[in-house]
């Protein structure tokens, strides 16, 4: 006989599971698949957010008015949700509506018009108009 097999059985020391070991197989897989899906849409998200819009004539139109009349001490400015953008002369005309509330408290309707001319690569706003 050999002292492998006469003497007393030895009982191997049993390995403790790790917690990787426990989790079950799916979770393996689809935790880290929606981890990384999600910093995937929190990175596009913040690109997104961060490029700038280019300029257009009916932006720099909308931002001049409302400039001008906050700067003559008018209230509750509301821009016309259109504006009509026409092309003469090299430079682009905007034209729409604008109602606001005035110093002595009434509400007014105007026409407003902009005139806007591209210098190269920038577009300025030349003049901004309000005819009632």
């Amino acid at each position: 006989m050999t002292p492998e097999t006469d003497g007393p059985a030895v009982a191997r020391p049993a390995t403790e599971r790790s917690w990787f070991d426990r989790t079950p197989l799916w979770a393996r897989i689809v935790v880290p698949i929606v981890v990384l899906a999600g910093g995937a849409a929190v990175v596009a998200t913040v690109v997104a957010a961060g490029a700038p819009q280019p300029a257009t004539a009916e932006s720099l139109c909308r931002s001049a008015a409302e400039a001008r009349l906050e700067s003559r001490g008018r209230s509750d400015i509301d821009l016309s949700r259109s504006f009509e953008v026409t092309t003469a002369d090299d430079a682009q005309r905007v034209s729409g509506t604008v109602s606001f509330v005035d110093d002595a408290g009434v509400a007014r309707h105007a026409a407003v018009r902009c005139v806007i001319r591209a210098d190269g690569d920038t577009m300025q706003v030349r003049s901004v108009r309000f005819s009632e």
